[in-house]
Formats: structure tokens, C-alpha cells, sequence
């Protein structure tokens, strides 16, 4: 998997952007968000995620590290009132790779 084209990208852009309808358009029907365990699945679910708990609380994210095979980036969350510190996303995409079925957030 590319970050330069497809979902991961765009979920990039969405969140320059501030887009909370486009971030959570890029998650398939039953995509999920796993906030450190805590899991929401649906865009309806992914959408009141962030606007509650990140896009909007104003959330950015900066990239530092792509892992080897794509799949894996490092960033750094920051928001204005809630988590500000690095994080792991990892994607796991759906099967014709234009959504995000799952994107799991670690230290």
C-alpha cells in the first residue's frame, strides 16, 4: 500500500483539512476506528468518534515514519484539549483497496 494515492491518503488530506465527512467517508460500511481498544465500527460510529475525540477537537496529524510495507505509520496526534502525543495507525484496507475496513491506534 501507497500513502501517494488511494484511502490512506486521503485520510491524510481529510485531516489537513479539518473534513470530518470526508475522513469518515473513506471507511467502508462497516469500517472501524480502534481507538486504543476501544472500538467504533460504522461510518456513523467513525464520524461521532472524531468529531467528538478528533477532528473535532481541532486533531492534526504529522507524519514521521511509513512502515516497510505501507501499512504502518508513525504520526504525531496533536488536538486542542485532547490526546497530543506519537501514535501508530495501522490500516487494514477492504479487499479492493478503496476503503479502510480498520484503523487501529497504538503507542
Amino acid at each position: 500500500m501507497s500513502i501517494s494515492a488511494g484511502p490512506v491518503r486521503g485520510l491524510l488530506d481529510a485531516v489537513q483539512r479539518g473534513d470530518n465527512d470526508g475522513f469518515a467517508a473513506l471507511f467502508g460500511e462497516d469500517g472501524a476506528v480502534d481507538d486504543w481498544g476501544r472500538v467504533f465500527t460504522g461510518r456513523d460510529e467513525v464520524y461521532g468518534w472524531s468529531a467528538r475525540e478528533f477532528l473535532g477537537l481541532g486533531g492534526r496529524l504529522t507524519l514521521r515514519q511509513v512502515g516497510t510495507d505501507g501499512t504502518v505509520l508513525t504520526v504525531d496526534i496533536t488536538t486542542r484539549g485532547g490526546y497530543n502525543g506519537p501514535a501508530t495507525l495501522t490500516f487494514t484496507l477492504t479487499d479492493d483497496g478503496t476503503r479502510i475496513r480498520r484503523m487501529t491506534m497504538t503507542d
